[in-house]
């Protein structure tokens, strides 16, 4: 876990519409941006009472980038930013993606909706190591699809949509029996709404494959203490803020 944490009123650079409702915020914060790991997280101001929790999606040099889809007020506050502007973030947080070391083993990403909100920093990170990456993508539809370019700069990309309106009709979860199938020797790195991931990690099991899953859960703190965003692991209860929010899928209970 990386220890190196910091509370800081960081300066919004830039504000993008990346697609209709998706929005990618760019904040200078140069201690986050040193020790970020990929995978983490933080918790950010957003209009509210409390702070709540984005993955980390890019860095570039000292700035950090957030990747959303606007909902509700928090995430409409932030889209509405301008730059100069300041908001409270606590972070990095959270234990991200582990690379295995085995660069002859490829890495297999499945992402669901906003669930790739994880994954560019993660596959920039690992090609530049040397690992062999293809995602796995999923979405509603084709206008929920964001970072399609960027991921395909690191390796392959297959894409499926509930509706067909992109790639095949489908679940994710489909593209990732397929893969199986064909190779079980990959590093499975997981992110995406619950329901997905109950999906994945039924499939996993079935072929007795353990992937790595960054849960989304809601979160009233990020460093532990509310216990808001415990899931059901062995016989006890553990925190995605802390040990996770990635985690082993053999290691949860659904």
């Amino acid at each position: 876990m990386n220890f190196k944490q910091f509370l800081i009123r960081a300066e919004l650079v830039k504000n993008e519409e990346i697609q209709k409702d998706y929005f990618v915020s760019w904040f200078h914060s140069p201690d986050i941006s040193k020790f970020t790991k990929p995978g983490q997280f933080v918790m950010m101001e957003s209009g509210q009472y409390l702070l709540r929790p984005f993955s980390i999606y890019e860095i570039e040099k000292e700035c950090a980038g957030f990747l959303y889809r606007v909902i509700g007020g928090g995430t409409g506050f932030l889209s509405r930013l301008r730059p100069n502007e300041r908001v409270l973030i606590h972070g990095p947080l959270g234990k991200g993606f582990n690379f295995s070391g085995n660069k002859s083993k490829p890495i297999l990403i499945v992402a669901g909706g906003i669930g790739i909100a994880t994954f560019p920093l993660v596959a920039r990170s690992a090609f530049e190591s040397g690992y062999k990456i293809k995602t796995l993508y999923g979405a509603r539809s084709n206008n929920d699809l964001v970072c399609i370019d960027q991921m395909k700069k690191y390796g392959d990309i297959e894409i499926i949509t509930d509706d067909g309106s992109s790639g095949q009709k489908g679940f994710v979860t489909e593209l990732l029996t397929n893969e199986l199938n064909k190779n079980k020797e990959q590093d499975i790195f997981v992110c995406g709404p619950t329901p997905m991931l109950k999906s994945v990690i039924k499939a996993c099991n079935e072929f007795n494959v353990t992937a790595q899953v960054s849960f989304e859960e809601y979160m009233a703190c990020g460093y532990g203490v509310c216990m808001s965003c415990v899931i059901k692991s062995g016989d006890k209860y553990v925190r995605t803020c802390i040990e996770g929010p990635v985690m082993r899928s053999n290691a949860i209970n659904f």
